[in-house]
């Protein structure tokens, strides 16, 4: 198969290994922005009860490098794979997260608003939904 042209979708949860103020999460949501745009990735980032979920979608080699990246930082702890699949079309048409008082990013770093307002949450994943609750 010729992962340069593949879509897939990757889904993994972690628990970090310290706790994330909203200045680190704000931070982090700045830095994983700008990379996953600089790599053409969508999809979303729910940090709720001291667990990450994230779901990548883009081609298979910007997904891959990224999933490694992951699973060589040390400040993720029971990193979990729950999926990953090639699909036809994405389900997401940015990035986004979503975090206690994400909302302030808004107030706060008002250049990163898109990034925290107006979330999707696509039916095919009953999960994030839910999360995002």
């Amino acid at each position: 198969m010729d992962n340069v042209n593949t879509l897939i979708s990757l889904t993994f949860i972690s628990t970090p290994t310290l706790p994330f103020s909203f200045l680190g999460l704000s931070r982090l949501l700045c830095h994983i922005y700008l990379n996953n745009q600089t790599n053409d990735i969508t999809g979303i980032l729910i940090f709720k009860d001291n667990q990450f979920t994230q779901i990548l979608e883009g081609q298979e080699s910007s997904v891959e490098k990224i999933w490694l990246t992951i699973q060589k930082d040390e400040r993720h702890t029971d990193l979990q794979l729950l999926s990953k699949e090639s699909i036809e079309m994405r389900s997401f048409i940015k990035w986004s997260m979503l975090f206690p008082e994400s909302e302030k990013v808004i107030e706060y770093f008002p250049d990163m608003a898109e990034v925290v307002q107006n979330l999707e949450m696509p039916a095919k994943y009953p999960l994030i939904k839910k999360l995002s609750q």
